[in-house]
């Protein structure tokens, strides 16, 4: 015979009763977990569009100039830390992103620096060739291809591109394809220089231990208090992983902060609404709570009964909606949302910590409106009006 102030003996008796709550939990988890990790999408898109500034880092001058002043180029140089310093060219190709097209960097090298560049963003050619020097040639890699639904032979930037920017004056073929753990697209410097004559130089460095990066990102010029930097930030501005972060974080505040605000509202919601429903239940039970208190449980044991049944109907709703909330994102991000420009990680904590909040806040809301009425119940009077 199971115990009668086991958690399990009403759910296995009454699961008519109990199954509208857990889904009300279910839908709630998944809603939140869904907001949240759709929010994160855009912090985790940037970051992952713009991953390669993680390898090294590059340097454009100000407006006032077309390349980064000389005495700056040797304060790089001097860096113990730094195992190349070299000059690069640029233009740009659009890629779509669930905030618009953005423009992406298409890094034009000599071909000995792209070689190094590749090496050290673990890049390699999986198709077609590398671009010819001086020809409106480039070579991306697969996701950069995949968003632009672009294959070898296809135009990649010209004078009529739509939306965002113009990336080039001619029209720029794809020749090869890349693979590697980051977005990454080259040409060659001798046809950046000779078609984008007033476009600035950029001047790219890396560390020899590539942990060094970012102490040396900081020591050149960091994110915050830039005049601490050895660079000058009148001269030139530093596009690194630190700059990149912190400018992203910056301008998705007010949107965290409404998240924050959004979920809280939905927290309390589904947790008054979750009382609501327990005290429903409590009230069609009153007989079976009469009924053990007059043959000798204490209200204690009631109570605790109730917060038993309570943090295992929201535990297992929780791990309900956690799961689905998983599912339904790993089958709809290949399909649905990366083709749109939008990265997601179906099992990103940062999103499902948002969801924790849930299980206690209506354990506490419902128990606490149920123990009330069980304090002032009086087991007599409802049995004998039975």
């Amino acid at each position: 015979m199971r115990n009668p102030l086991s958690p399990l003996t009403y759910f296995s008796r009454n699961p008519g009763k109990v199954l509208p709550m857990g889904f009300v939990i279910v839908l709630c988890v998944f809603l939140i977990a869904s907001i949240a990790t759709m929010v994160n999408s855009i912090d985790l898109t940037i970051l992952t569009i713009y991953g390669y500034t993680r390898s090294f880092t590059y340097a454009i001058p100000q407006r006032v100039s077309l390349r980064i002043p000389e005495e700056q180029v040797k304060i790089m140089k001097a860096d113990p830390r730094v195992d190349r310093v070299f000059e690069g060219s640029v233009f740009f190709t659009n890629i779509k992103t669930v905030m618009g097209r953005f423009p992406f960097v298409v890094l034009g090298v000599t071909p000995d620096n792209r070689d190094y560049l590749l090496k050290r963003v673990d890049t390699g050619l999986i198709a077609g060739r590398m671009p010819a020097e001086g020809m409106p040639e480039a070579a991306l890699s697969e996701p950069i291809a995949q968003n632009k639904k672009v294959k070898i032979g296809d135009i990649i930037a010209g004078p009529t591109d739509a939306g965002g920017i113009s990336g080039s004056p001619v029209a720029v073929r794809c020749v090869g394809i890349l693979r590697g753990p980051v977005w990454f697209a080259v040409t060659s410097k001798s046809f950046c220089d000779q078609t984008f004559i007033t476009s600035p130089r950029c001047l790219i460095y890396t560390t020899k231990n590539p942990d060094d990066l970012f102490g040396v990102n900081n020591t050149m010029l960091p994110p915050v208090n830039k005049k601490n930097g050895k660079l000058d930030g009148t001269k030139l501005n530093l596009l690194s992983y630190q700059n990149l972060v912190h400018e992203l974080r910056d301008s998705l505040s007010s949107m965290f902060l409404i998240m924050g605000v959004v979920n809280g509202t939905v927290i309390f919601v589904i947790s008054l609404m979750s009382g609501m429903l327990a005290n429903i239940y409590f009230t069609q039970r009153i007989s079976e709570f009469a009924v053990l208190s007059a043959i000798g449980y204490r209200r204690s044991q009631l109570i605790g009964r109730i917060v038993a049944e309570t943090a295992l109907l929201t535990t297992i709703g929780w791990l309900v909606g956690a799961l689905v909330t998983v599912t339904f994102l790993t089958i709809f991000k290949t399909a649905v949302f990366e083709p749109r420009g939008l990265i997601i990680d179906p099992q990103d904590l940062y999103a499902y910590k948002w969801t924790i909040p849930i299980p206690f806040a209506i354990t506490a809301f419902a128990v606490t409106t149920i123990s009330i009425r069980l304090m002032k119940l009086d087991p007599v009077s409802i049995i004998e009006r039975r």
